[in-house]
């Protein structure tokens, strides 16, 4: 039965399908001068994007069990990518955030990913992707509050 809601979540399955590839993760790293770790990407951007995320939080979002991405996390941190502290409203959790050089390739894979992004966006108008953001923000929302 083919239904609205039906093909809105193939819509989004379809976008976290493209951000989840291994290869889009690769060419993006490629082009911003990273090491390949198929782990760097979206261990990078997340704590780029949410600084001081807690490591249970990140492993939550990564899909991954905390042991693992606590490996990964120290694995960075040996690399001078990211930083492990308290957190701040928890002293036995940790919480972990980029250094000046996690920051630097943040920045290099944002500039990347926005040029990767106006290739495929190139032939839409400005009031079109315009358009397209607002809604988009509108989804990100609707979901944040359906948690």
């Amino acid at each position: 039965m083919k239904t609205m809601e039906n093909d809105i979540f193939t819509a989004l399955m379809q976008i976290v399908t493209f951000f989840n590839q291994p290869a889009n993760d690769e060419k993006i790293l490629k082009a911003a001068g990273a090491s390949q770790d198929p782990n760097l990407l979206p261990i990078i951007v997340r704590i780029g994007l949410q600084p001081n995320i807690r490591v249970g939080k990140l492993a939550n979002q990564l899909g991954k069990d905390h042991s693992s991405t606590s490996r990964q996390i120290a694995k960075f941190e040996r690399q001078g990518l990211v930083q492990t502290v308290a957190a701040p409203d928890d002293r036995r959790a940790r919480a972990v955030a980029l250094t000046a050089a996690g920051q630097q390739l943040y920045d290099r894979i944002a500039t990347v990913r926005a040029e990767k992004i106006q290739q495929v966006l190139g032939s839409v108008s400005a009031t079109e992707q315009q358009a397209i953001l607002k809604r988009l923000q509108q989804i990100a929302a609707l979901l944040n509050q359906a948690k």
